[in-house]
């Protein structure tokens, strides 16, 4: 099920050949790309897994990553994957900054 990455946040995939059971061509690790600039993929080095960073400043309601592969049988299989940009998750408050913004003499007598 995929849920969705608030932007300014990080979500990890994992990917599993369909059917169950079936596999890729020895050797092959599957590639993913996105088609948003601002999302920043790190896959594992097996490839089965990704981590998408979405950019603070991006306003894309979602993005598609693209997991392609060479099946055992020798063809390339590619699977798109939809997934929602969310709002960003607010940072609560830690404490307080405190600035003097003027300062005042007393009338002199």
């Amino acid at each position: 099920m995929i849920t969705g990455i608030p932007a300014g946040g990080a979500g990890t995939f994992v990917a599993v050949t369909d059917p169950p059971g079936s596999t890729l061509q020895a050797g092959n690790v599957p590639a993913w790309s996105a088609d948003d600039p601002l999302v920043t993929l790190a896959v594992s080095a097996d490839g089965f897994s990704v981590t998408a960073s979405v950019d603070s400043s991006d306003s894309n309601a979602s993005f598609n990553f693209t997991t392609s592969g060479i099946s055992s049988d020798g063809s390339s299989i590619s699977t798109l994957t939809n997934v929602p940009i969310l709002p960003a998750v607010p940072v609560p408050a830690k404490g307080f900054v405190v600035n003097q913004t003027s300062l005042r003499h007393g009338k002199k007598r």
